[in-house]
């Protein structure tokens, strides 16, 4: 059934179309149901202005970054958040900036473990992992970021059988990969030398005095190579000392899973029989690590499908529980580190102060019509818990 939008009659008549898309004329439109999404003028946040004076503030995700990882390529609910904003715009917080500077600190040496961002639902977790990949594309890292690691397990894109082995490919994504890397990160890659011959196949192959730009080409221009060009990327930016790499990946708890994938018997494939999430996994067990720089993911638990039930059990993510038990709070942020192969950050609940702003930039978008004092502000963090997702579920419910 083919659904038409209704019209209503003005000084001039609209013309609607039946189908997906109706075309409005303006010069007749209701003001209030046709207004234009304000844009208010924001701080872009890179390396040189995520500084402790911008703490509570709403700023502005560099477009540079957005657009070298993909148009709309955006991890969970954030895509439909900036279309309503009319810009991509976060708060930074204390949180982020502690995030970056452990990031500066361990641009000098990287840590021996890998750390994951954990915490309940709507906590932020994939916010603060943009937030983090683009502060540090800005400053000068090799930023590989996965924006959502579920779509490398639940089947919806392409993967065959590599010849000869157990295992399975995607290229395409792969090369997706590559070419973010390409775009956020080539003045940084074109800093690296190869340092030895790498060898791409039967008759291809890179002497030492290539970059690690001319290695990407590869894989842009070749995609059945791109499995190879992303493994070699990885050996060579993580040994190499010039330049500090940023490996993040959000819904890294999808690396464990078992995939909605089959094999050639209609056996369910588990994650580490694809290519591309066997090159990934040895960064976050401890296999592998970085000589300068950071493995970070973030976990997620939108679909249970894709957490692992025994990682689920030893992430052990904090219960949502009423804010004025301060003590409870504070014994709910132990994990036992010996128990993962990784480091956990606990992400809690954010601030009053920090809901305020987040209202208060909700109310200069127009997403909230009546303005915001910190009565009302303080009211809807305690309804919501303090968890940021259902504070912008609150005030975003009749939409």
């Amino acid at each position: 059934m083919v659904s038409t939008a209704f019209m209503k009659k003005g000084d001039r008549e609209k013309r609607v179309r039946s189908g997906t898309t109706t075309s409005v004329n303006m010069a007749s439109a209701n003001p209030l149901y046709y207004a234009a999404v304000p844009k208010p003028q924001l701080v872009t946040l890179d390396a040189k202005t995520a500084k402790e004076s911008h703490i509570d503030t709403v700023m502005e995700i560099d477009s540079r970054f957005l657009d070298g990882i993909g148009s709309g390529c955006y991890p969970g609910y954030l895509g439909n958040d900036f279309k309503l904003f009319g810009k991509p715009a976060l708060l930074y917080r204390k949180f982020t900036h502690d995030l970056l500077d452990q990031i500066a600190k361990n641009a000098k040496q990287a840590p021996k473990r890998a750390s994951v961002l954990n915490g309940r639902d709507g906590a932020g977790k994939s916010a603060e992992l943009l937030k983090a990949a683009s502060v540090a594309a800005s400053s000068g890292h090799i930023v590989i970021y996965a924006h959502s690691a579920v779509t490398w397990v639940n089947s919806s894109r392409p993967y065959a059988p590599q010849s000869g082995t157990n295992m399975f490919t995607q290229p395409e994504l792969a090369t997706e990969l590559l070419r973010s890397v390409s775009l956020v990160s080539g003045n940084a890659l074109a800093r690296v030398p190869l340092g030895k011959e790498i060898a791409l196949g039967k008759k291809k192959s890179l002497d030492a005095t290539k970059t690690l730009t001319d290695l990407v080409n590869v894989g842009l221009q070749t995609p059945s190579l791109a499995h190879i060009v992303l493994e070699n990327l990885l050996e060579v930016a993580s040994t190499q000392t010039k330049v500090p790499v940023l490996l993040a990946i959000d819904e890294v708890n999808s690396l464990w899973c078992n995939t909605l994938y089959r094999d050639q018997s209609d056996n369910i494939l588990p994650a580490n029989r694809l290519r591309l999430i066997n090159t990934m996994l040895p960064f976050f067990e401890g296999k592998q690590t970085l000589a300068k720089g950071w493995v970070l993911g973030a976990s997620s638990y939108s679909d249970l499908r894709f957490m692992p039930k025994d990682l689920n059990k030893r992430l052990n993510p904090p219960a949502m529980i009423p804010l004025a038990n301060a003590e409870l709070s504070k014994d709910l942020v132990a994990f036992p580190p010996t128990e993962l192969p990784f480091d956990v950050i606990p992400m809690g609940t954010i601030s009053a102060i920090e809901t305020w702003a987040l209202m208060h930039f909700y109310h200069r978008t127009k997403v909230i019509a009546s303005p915001i004092t910190k009565a009302i502000a303080g009211k809807r963090w305690l309804a919501a818990s303090g968890n940021p997702r259902r504070i912008f579920a609150g005030v975003t419910s009749y939409f």
